[in-house]
């Protein structure tokens, strides 16, 4: 089909997914069709910001010098999602002199756009070093400020020449220059005078010496998002959500590490002998708390921090630290390894990151994908806040276009892809996605795992308590928190949500929900989550709409306990909490509700459920394939308030009913599908045929060009 003719399509049907995915179709076409600019110069005018996107990226197949032209438009248009856009696509063309200064105006602007002009100059110094080095030197000369002076430095140490080296050499040893500044450039001067990080690592880090059937692995497993310390003593502030709880549970079941209960869970017949260490990459901003969890774990489990320059106060903040999370990532393998396999998920700049490591490392990939941003558009396009007239401003923002593409092109190369369980598994992924999954080889559904054992002594505990039996700390610590409320709001079950106070976890929601006389009369409300002294943009955000809903000065009166983040296993504690009650304080019977816009599994609410608590889950995604509703739990269209307000009524009204039988039948079946040790096993087997193969038929180790 003709470029015009595709275009035309595009502009007609379909959904923004859709469009999303035909846009590698519309490549193609591109690539072959003589007469293609002229329909992609209308499309990327036009006002269908989604198809505009994609003819932006297929302009760059369009083999015409006049391509350029295109493009370096695209690249200078006032509507600055084009000017992103453009700058990822030029990445597949030859350097083009004139196009040099706007991708450095992108460098120096930062974020995900200053990101992506980076990996296209990086691309344009093997061709024209010269003109890149000029333009980044010549933009040091007149920039002052030090986040920009970073980034031009940083950017100026990936290009492979050495006419770079006096620039850098001088800015690491100026005492005038901000220390982040010196930081880039050493960090560039190493790489260049002792072999780039990749390069150094690919000796170190591939696992070439352990290729025998039987030898251990070492896995590698990453979220940048994250402060990750094996005590989990920040999970629930800024990003560190169920992910940080994930990996550290999981590493210590690879491993078979003994169970925190003392013995338990399903540990006997669970480690995976496959599995020797497992390296856990995170994000390194609290080192006295890795340093001391470090201390206190069995070296099998090793926790590697990534030193990452700029503090992130909003998602947009992370790209700025592609360029050091690649280099880190790269040296925390060499340093770790031999590392056999590195499992990514998300997709974010940890992520892409660790994949151009990967590859260039050769160590095989194993990637858990879900239809993440997809689903979330799909919902978005669905209710009419996003549409074709306004997604390149919400891409702006939010990366959608880039994400989509992350996870589709991960999910298709990977060594082995992992999908996280749905109702309509395969036929979501076909339709959100545009993968098949078809292939047992390369794609498996594995359900994410909790360790039953904590869960189980938190339960015990909590039954204690209820009994008459004197709060050890952590429920104390609740008591106290309870002991806030008037004395006529305690006899009331408790209501709770434990998670990270970010938009899509609908915090807020929650809280305008519960807020109505008819169900904040029956029930307190209990938010764990979130860094209430220190809040990032994200967490001020929802904390605004809260204090919008409930004066903070009355949030006790009312019965609104917001208390910030705990460690996972307090929260674990204050859950089953709910489900018996402290005499005197909370009633029993309480419900845990989750409010997220998306929820792809739920760990949070798997922990609710094996602690024998009735829940309130998203209708969308993992949830429905393990909530009873009307049994368990309920499930709800969490992006309705209204429906989540009476979701709620009717999960404090049904938890009274048979509450040991239901509690008893929802811990079976966590137990049974849902334990970390039966998800490690799994996972190990996956490990292990993935690192068998990539020995047996080495691939090439040249980074692909992926989104």
């Amino acid at each position: 089909m003709a470029v015009a003719e595709e275009v035309r399509e595009m502009l007609h049907t379909g959904t923004l997914t859709q469009v999303m995915q035909n846009e590698e179709r519309l490549a193609q076409a591109a690539a072959h069709d003589p007469a293609a600019l002229e329909a992609l110069r209308a499309a990327i005018a036009g006002d269908d910001q989604a198809v505009a996107i994609a003819a932006v990226h297929a302009a760059a197949h369009v083999d015409d010098a006049a391509a350029a032209d295109v493009l370096e438009a695209a690249l200078r248009d006032p509507r600055p999602f084009l000017r992103e856009h453009s700058a990822w696509a030029f990445e597949l063309r030859r350097p083009r002199a004139t196009a040099i200064p706007p991708l450095v105006e992108l460098v120096i602007a930062g974020g995900f756009g200053g990101m992506i002009a980076q990996r296209t100059l990086e691309a344009w110094g093997d061709d024209a070093p010269e003109a890149v080095v000029e333009h980044l030197t010549d933009a040091l000369r007149t920039r002052t400020d030090a986040p920009v002076r970073r980034r031009l430095t940083e950017t100026l140490g990936l290009i492979r020449d050495p006419r770079a080296l006096p620039h850098l050499d001088r800015a690491a040893h100026d005492p005038g220059e901000d220390a982040a500044v010196r930081e880039a450039a050493r960090d560039a001067l190493d790489d260049a005078r002792f072999g780039d990080a990749l390069a150094l690592g690919s000796e170190y880090a591939a696992g070439s010496d352990s290729r025998g059937a039987h030898a251990e692995l070492t896995i590698a497993q990453l979220f940048l998002g994250a402060d990750i310390d094996a005590g989990l003593r920040t999970v629930g502030s800024g990003n560190n959500g169920g992910i940080a709880t994930l990996l550290v549970r999981l590493g210590d079941a690879l491993i078979g590490d003994a169970p925190s209960d003392g013995g338990r869970s399903d540990r006997a017949a669970s480690a995976p002998a496959a599995v020797g260490r497992v390296l856990t990459l995170s994000r390194g901003a609290d080192s006295a708390h890795t340093a001391e969890a470090a201390a206190d774990q069995p070296s099998r489990h090793a926790y590697a921090p990534i030193h990452l320059p700029v503090a992130a106060a909003s998602v947009e903040d992370t790209w700025s630290n592609f360029v050091a999370a690649r280099r880190g990532i790269a040296r925390a393998l060499a340093e770790h390894g031999p590392v056999h396999a590195i499992h990514l998920r998300m997709a974010d700049v940890g992520t892409f990151a660790a994949w151009d490591v990967a590859n260039a490392l050769g160590i095989p990939v194993i990637f858990t994908a879900a239809p993440d941003p997809h689903a979330l558009i799909e919902s978005l396009e669905h209710s009419g806040a996003l549409t074709r007239q306004n997604f390149g401003e919400h891409d702006a923002r939010d990366r959608y276009w880039f994400r989509a593409r992350l996870v589709r092109d991960l999910a298709r190369r990977a060594d082995h892809t992992v999908l996280m369980p749905r109702e309509r598994l395969r036929a979501d992924l076909q339709r959100l996605v545009g993968i098949e999954i078809d292939d047992a080889a390369q794609y498996t559904p594995v359900a994410e795992g909790i360790d039953i054992g904590v869960i189980d002594a938190a339960v015990d505990e909590a039954r204690a308590v209820a009994q008459g039996a004197d709060p050890e700390p952590v429920l104390a610590e609740l008591a106290e928190l309870l002991r806030a409320l008037p004395a006529h709001r305690r006899g009331l079950p408790l209501l709770v949500s434990v998670g990270r106070l970010h938009r899509v976890k609908g915090m807020s929601s929650i809280v305008e929900a519960w807020a109505d006389p008819e169900v904040r009369e029956h029930c307190n409300l209990l938010i764990v989550g979130g860094n209430l002294a220190r809040p990032s943009a994200d967490e001020a955000e929802q904390i605004a709409r809260i204090d919008a809903l409930v004066d903070p000065a009355e949030r006790a009166a009312q019965g609104l306990l917001l208390v910030g983040h705990r460690p996972n296993e307090t929260a674990a504690r204050w859950v089953a909490a709910a489900r018996f009650g402290i005499p005197g304080l909370a009633a029993p019977h309480g419900v845990y509700v989750c409010g997220s816009m998306k929820e792809e599994f739920g760990l949070a609410i798997l922990e609710a459920m094996a602690a024998g608590v009735f829940v309130i889950a998203p209708l969308r995604g993992g949830p429905a394939t393990y909530v009873e509703s009307g049994r368990t739990g309920v499930l709800v269209d969490t992006s309705d308030v209204g429906r989540l307000r009476a979701a709620i009524a009717t999960g404090l009204a049904r938890a009274a009913d048979e509450p040991d039988a239901r509690a008893a039948a929802s811990r079976a079946l966590v137990s049974e599908r849902f334990s970390i040790h039966t998800m490690a096993r799994t996972l190990a087997g996956i490990y292990r045929a993935a690192h068998e193969r990539r020995a047996a038929a080495p691939l090439s180790t040249e980074s692909d060009q992926h989104a």
